[in-house]
């Protein structure tokens, strides 16, 4: 799979690499880089989530500016 970079320039860090991220894959999908939710906040999807996935949060602006 490969991947493109598509986040917006503002949501891009400078300084470190641990920063919310989107890119685009040539396997019609995207992969996104977010903060895993809390606990509290995963249990409330508890029945959404298969074992093979994981929860993130991400900024909303940075989705918004895909549009």
């Amino acid at each position: 799979m490969k991947l493109h970079d598509i986040t917006p320039p503002e949501f891009i860090c400078q300084n470190c690499s641990a920063c919310p991220a989107v890119f685009e894959t040539d396997n019609n999908s995207y992969v996104i880089i977010g903060k895993k939710l809390p606990p509290n906040l995963q249990a409330e999807l508890k029945n959404r989530v298969a074992d093979d996935e994981f929860v993130i949060e991400v900024p909303k602006g940075m989705i918004d500016k895909l549009k």
